[in-house]
């Protein structure tokens, strides 16, 4: 049986898992870890404003909006190959400083801005559920109207330019989903161990699987099947009196399949 206060957190890492595990294949595919970690930092400027603005409830809608600057930048950025990844490296280092500073500004709000860095599960409101079956439900739909262009660019980049793709469409959209995830995390896993649903899962299935459709599915399996353990582990009885952050403790299940995985295929070579 599971205990009713882990329901929601449980239902908001599946959701999260649903829209991951599609964009972590292709983050994997298309070696665009860098991307999605720029993502990841730049997003807080707005997460901030939005929690200062609206409380935790404005979390979501402020880190939409500064997400939806990030997605165009990244993908601006990804028009000049030569110089993407310092353009990337600048990005990241610009809005998570300005997060910082807003941060400070504004003041500590009693703790709530450490729960922005690394999430708080078991404080999930249905209204935060909501917002984020939404934000997902958007993820996947940018990634399931596109899925045969993405993954045709990820494996072919070339090809696909001369096949009539438009690649700076599909670089918006996959921009925009890894976007959808992120915030649709923040209040909950927060968004330092956010990057771990957008990297590991995908990870693993590319060690796992060498079918696209398999891998995605894998992925999935992975995100779901580490945040159910993860929340387990975390209240297994004894740990009470020393609580333990389901957050790390998700991420730390999820990286141990993957370890597990990486052990399973190089021991069947």
């Amino acid at each position: 049986m599971i205990a009713p206060y882990l329901l929601r957190p449980i239902i908001v890492l599946g959701l999260l898992a649903l829209a991951a595990g599609p964009a972590s294949t292709l983050v994997n595919l298309r070696r665009a870890v860098f991307g999605a970690e720029t993502m990841v930092h730049g997003v807080f400027p707005g997460i901030v404003v939005g929690m200062a603005l609206g409380g935790r409830e404005g979390i979501i809608p402020g880190g939409a909006l500064c997400a939806a600057l990030i997605a165009a930048s990244l993908t601006a950025a990804s028009r000049r190959p030569r110089s993407s990844e310092a353009t990337t490296a600048v990005l990241l280092t610009a809005f998570f400083s300005l997060g910082i500073v807003i941060s400070l500004r504004i003041g500590d709000m009693s703790g709530q801005l450490e729960s922005l860095m690394f999430g708080r599960l078991l404080e999930v409101t249905d209204e935060r559920l909501a917002q984020a079956l939404i934000v997902c439900a958007v993820a996947l739909l940018l990634i399931a109207a596109t899925w045969k262009e993405q993954v045709a660019y990820a494996f072919d980049r070339t090809g696909a330019r001369a096949s009539g793709l438009r690649l700076l469409a599909l670089d918006l959209v996959l921009n925009t989903a890894i976007a959808a995830a992120v915030v649709s995390a923040s209040t909950a896993v927060g968004i330092l161990l956010v990057i771990g649903y957008l990297v590991i899962p995908g990870a693993t299935a590319r060690v796992l699987a060498s079918r696209v459709r398999t891998m995605v599915l894998v992925a999935i399996a992975v995100g779901v099947g580490g945040g159910y353990l993860g929340m387990l582990l975390m209240a297994l009885p004894g740990t009470s009196d020393k609580p333990i952050s389901p957050q790390a403790t998700v991420a730390l299940v999820m990286t141990s399949i993957l370890l597990v995985a990486v052990s399973v295929s190089t021991a069947r070579e």
